[in-house]
């Protein structure tokens, strides 16, 4: 019956279309999709189910144009991107599916970009195998929703290359890759999506298999950030990189809803250097990191998430190396002034499950692990984490009841070190912290590590 009510509703819309002022759009009258599209900017282009090998980047850039249909496209160059949206207002991108071919997927460009845009609205788009850096990307855009969209295995192999930072000095081998991603973005939904990897998992196997962690290049003079104990052994555990669902370019990302995503198998699951941030009632599991918020990220209220599964922060609130007093513009931004992290509230989450994910097995031991790290600014020079309110929030130590571990139901103890963690004995440590109505069960160090 499917196929019968599509040419009925394919029948239907022509018979209607000279009363609608609607011109139908029939891309098999034109040699490709893009020849298909270049014809008819911001008119609506729908494309018949069926499978599209492209070898170039399809490319909207026509105000007003919508481009969907039960279709697949498949691009079979590496190097290009498989769907771009340029220069371009009121966009809609909808029911396409967008792949890449076998044994081209480890690619170097974006599954699908938005690029110097307003209005874009992503809605039921599926990104499959893509292994880039980015699956779907907005940059310096304005009001981009993604909703009901779906990212499959977004990760691949890469060269964390921080040789040109003064901070860090080194590179070395990495999984990397970003499911949906908005930099320089202000005005972003991103809603009720699914972000999974089920390929490059941080497993002992897959670090050993492409050696992982391993540094590839050491500056003459290393920065400020790179652990004598790392240059030694020519070796950093923090080789699983990326994030599911990552909002960046402090200060100039603002106005962001983040809200009803599944997420798993993530390095960091949620991940936002922004301003003015709603992040709800999402489902995040298997990640290093379930939600982190540094690098002048202010006014962001994190309600309502599960967080399971992970292996070393439950939620990150922090200073990064990007925090600072006020001072004059730098690069990309728009304005200088501050970028200060705080004024937000963390209220109704729940973490269980802490250290029964993928990767506890390559932090401990020696690591802080903690189901909430609001901590100290990683430099002299960074403003500390100010007025926070911790309200409602339930932390559960799920070893108490027994998980299954090597085939058997076992007891274990707190994987957590502390279920808040606000390191006071360090300088730029957070200030006016209020904690109110959690139920926070102790880590093996205790409930929190405050006097």
């Amino acid at each position: 019956m499917k196929p019968l009510l599509l040419s009925l509703s394919f029948v239907i819309g022509l018979l209607l279309s000279p009363f609608l002022g609607a011109r139908p759009v029939d891309v098999s009258a034109y040699p490709t999709l893009q020849a298909a599209i270049d014809a008819n900017p911001g008119r609506i282009i729908t494309l018949p189910p069926g499978e599209f090998t492209i070898d170039r980047a399809l490319v909207v850039s026509a105000d007003h144009t919508e481009l969907h249909g039960p279709a697949r496209v498949i691009q079979t160059n590496p190097a290009e991107p498989i769907l771009q949206v340029r220069n371009a207002r009121h966009v809609r991108i909808f029911d396409l599916s967008l792949g890449r071919s076998a044994g081209r997927q480890e690619a170097s460009k974006p599954g699908l970009e938005i690029d110097r845009c307003e209005d874009v609205e992503l809605r039921r788009v599926r990104v499959t195998d893509n292994h880039s850096n980015s699956s779907i990307v907005a940059v310096f855009s304005k009001d981009v929703t993604v909703a009901n969209c779906t990212v499959i295995n977004y990760k691949g192999l890469a060269i964390d290359d921080r040789t040109k930072s003064e901070l860090y000095g080194y590179a070395f081998q990495a999984i990397d890759g970003f499911g949906i991603q908005m930099r320089y973005v202000e005005g972003v939904v991103i809603r009720d999506n699914t972000v999974i990897e089920k390929r490059l998992l941080p497993t002992p196997e897959i670090r050993d298999r492409y050696g992982l962690g391993r540094l590839t290049a050491v500056n003459e003079k290393p920065g400020r950030l790179a652990k004598p104990e790392m240059l030694k052994t020519r070796y950093t555990s923090n080789w699983h990189q990326g994030s599911a669902i990552h909002v960046t370019a402090p200060k100039t990302t603002k106005r962001v809803l983040i809200t009803g995503n599944q997420v798993e198998n993530a390095a960091q699951g949620i991940d936002m250097h922004a301003d003015w941030v709603i992040c709800s009632n999402n489902l995040i599991s298997h990640c290093m990191i379930g939600l982190k918020a540094v690098h002048g990220a202010k006014h962001m209220m994190m309600e309502g998430n599960q967080i399971a599964y992970v292996d070393l922060w439950g939620v990150l609130l922090q200073p990064g190396t990007a925090s600072r007093i006020a001072a004059p513009a730098e690069g990309n931004e728009t304005s200088g002034g501050e970028n200060i992290d705080g004024g937000s509230l963390i209220a109704n989450n729940l973490i269980s499950n802490f250290g029964f994910g993928e990767q506890y097995w390559n932090w401990a031991p020696g690591a802080k692990f903690a189901a909430m790290n609001l901590g100290a600014a990683p430099l002299p020079e960074n403003p500390p984490l100010r007025s926070l309110l911790v309200i409602g929030n339930l932390v559960y130590d799920s070893g108490k009841d027994g998980v299954m571990m090597d085939g058997q139901w076992k007891k274990i103890e707190p994987r957590y070190l502390y279920a808040a963690m606000l390191e006071p004995d360090k300088p730029n440590s957070a200030k006016n912290v209020h904690f109110h109505g959690n139920l926070f069960d102790p880590g093996s160090k205790g409930t929190t590590d405050l006097p």
